[in-house]
């Protein structure tokens, strides 16, 4: 009996104990949205090149094109197939372009930022509407990227 009153104390206090479990699973992060087409175009025979460089003509898939406040941290694109982006982006201070890469719009695209450790989801069924999708870091902002949808094409170049 006297057995059993010294271990039923101490199985308690070994089930009631866990110990701490740290991830490195990044945080889903809820970004600002913005649909947009009222800024300056780039030219047709720009776009036509832009989207042919890429290979980006057919209807199934846009242009993810990263703009300001990257300053060369890790960027990766994803989708549920493969990766398709992974650069230290920095952003361009007279053009306020960093870099474009193409996505499937059919299927969710992952987007994950390796120095803050977070990520967010641009949605399939958001992103086959438009052709332009532009990324912006948002510092010092409640969130920490701004995604604007668009059909039109920003001057990448001065």
């Amino acid at each position: 009996m006297k057995k059993i009153l010294f271990i039923l104390p101490l199985l308690l206090l070994f089930t009631m104990c866990k110990s701490s479990k740290t991830t490195t699973s990044p945080v889903k992060e809820t970004v600002e949205v913005r649909y947009r087409d009222d800024f300056r175009a780039a030219t047709a025979t720009e776009k036509a090149k832009v989207l042919k460089g890429l290979k980006a003509t057919g209807a199934n898939y846009s242009v993810l094109v990263f703009t300001q406040n990257f300053k060369g941290e890790k960027i990766v694109a994803s989708n549920a197939t493969k990766k398709l982006y992974s650069d230290y982006v920095i952003s361009n201070l007279k053009t306020g372009i960093a870099d474009k890469t193409r996505i499937d719009n059919t299927v969710d695209t992952k987007i994950y930022d390796n120095l803050t450790k977070k990520e967010f989801v641009l949605l399939a069924k958001d992103a086959a509407k438009y052709k332009f999708i532009y990324l912006m870091k948002n510092p010092g902002g409640e969130t920490t990227f701004i995604v604007t949808y668009s059909n039109t094409l920003r001057p990448l170049q001065e």
